[in-house]
């Protein structure tokens, strides 16, 4: 008895399907070529050109990305296309969540310097003065400031869980 392949067939079909509509769906990554970052889309096919000179991966439409040799390196966003949205000024610059990110100002050669929060225009809606700062989740982010430990903060700054050591 011939057995029909139609099975596999239609398998392999659907599985094609779901594999296109999820890279078509996902954003491009960060890749490398002469010593600066760009990004190409899961096909791999470059869609912003290589030229900065740190790159990570796009949340929430944005992604952080670094200019200047290190130490001096200074972060700010980009968007989906290329275009440079929130200029590079902060010395380290985090993934966006809930359209919350944290950056960090101050840093030397003698200091961490500090994180504060910023919104998706690059305004700061919590100034810097953590020394750590998650992502938020469900409207709220944990905190820590060394010599009083860690708490949570809501979207507006405010603390909603003390910092304890």
């Amino acid at each position: 008895m011939k057995r029909s392949n139609n099975f596999g067939m239609m398998a392999g079909a659907l599985l094609l399907s779901l594999t296109m509509v999820w890279a078509a769906d996902r954003p491009p990554l960060p890749f490398s070529k002469d010593g600066k970052f760009g990004y190409r889309d899961r096909k791999r096919v470059e869609v912003i050109a290589p030229k900065f000179d740190f790159a990570n991966e796009f949340s929430e439409g944005f992604a952080a990305v670094g200019v200047g040799a290190y130490p001096g390196t200074k972060w700010g966003y980009i968007d989906l296309t290329g275009k440079m949205v929130i200029e590079p000024k902060f010395d380290e610059a985090y993934m966006f969540s809930e359209g919350i990110a944290a950056v960090r100002m101050g840093v030397t050669e003698k200091a961490k310097g500090q994180l504060g929060y910023i919104d998706k225009t690059g305004k700061y809606i919590v100034e810097p003065k953590f020394d750590e700062a998650e992502p938020f989740k469900d409207g709220r982010a944990r905190v820590r400031i060394i010599k009083e430990g860690y708490g949570y903060i809501n979207t507006k700054g405010e603390v909603v869980e003390a910092l304890k050591l």
